[in-house]
């Protein structure tokens, strides 16, 4: 017989929810680098080869605004598999008894 998986819809919650904290300060994060670097190159002390790594650093933006944009996806995926979880439980509970949510 096969293993049977149960998941905790509660522990999926938290863990989307934590996902989606993580991704707002992922993203707070490398915006303050992408500042940082912006007004270091509007500086007029900047060396030739600090604009270039400079240069280098945000073109880098689309990459990480992706990833950011993966993290989301993947934290309201968890809030969504929990709900569902939790809605399936419920129509069990509720056919179990033989009456409607």
């Amino acid at each position: 017989m096969g293993r049977m998986f149960v998941a905790d819809p509660e522990q999926i919650r938290l863990i989307g929810n934590k996902i989606l904290d993580e991704a707002n300060q992922f993203k707070q994060n490398y915006e303050k680098i992408f500042t940082t670097v912006n007004e270091m190159v509007a500086s007029d002390y900047l060396s030739p080869d600090a604009r270039v790594l400079a240069e280098v650093i945000n073109s880098r933006r689309q990459e990480l605004s992706m990833m950011y944009n993966t993290m989301l996806d993947y934290g309201n995926y968890c809030l969504k598999t929990s709900n569902s979880v939790i809605r399936n439980i419920e129509t069990n509970i509720s056919n179990i008894r033989g009456g409607a949510v």
